[in-house]
């Protein structure tokens, strides 16, 4: 699969605590990104690869794309990855109107304590946001 060629990956909110536990009563740190970057089929795993190139965590061990995905029953700390809506794309001149498509991520962290969570969330939020005119591998 060719490399995806990402202007920037956008944080919508810094990490923070939803309030809800998960379906294992584990605390939760969420946060979302908006990316603009050059079409794919591929976003979610693009998304994982570079947690994993961060050392954010190995996937499908603790890094997981959602739904589909069940997360491990244990203290964690897992992440999830959940497709969410974007923006309209951008245009340019030479390559059309969705020369640049703008998908949305929902990125939530489990653990059985609020410190493994949110360090994980945290990790998982400052390596997504250095993603800054790049190509990303799958």
């Amino acid at each position: 699969m060719p490399d995806t060629w990402y202007l920037n990956l956008l944080p919508l909110n810094e990490p923070y605590n939803p309030g809800l536990l998960d379906e294992a009563g584990r605390l939760q740190c969420t946060f979302k990104v908006i990316a603009t970057k050059r079409a794919s089929s591929s976003f979610i795993q693009e998304l994982i690869a570079i947690l994993w190139d961060a050392g954010v965590g190995t996937p499908a061990v603790n890094i997981f794309a959602t739904p589909q995905a069940v997360i491990p029953s244990g203290p964690g700390p897992f992440l999830s990855i959940d497709p969410s809506q974007g923006i309209a794309p951008l245009g340019t001149l030479n390559d059309g109107p969705a020369a640049y498509r703008r998908p949305g991520a929902e990125i939530t962290a489990r653990a059985s304590t609020w410190v493994a969570a949110e360090t994980m969330a945290q990790a998982a939020y400052s390596a997504l946001v250095a993603v800054q005119n790049r190509a990303v591998a799958v």
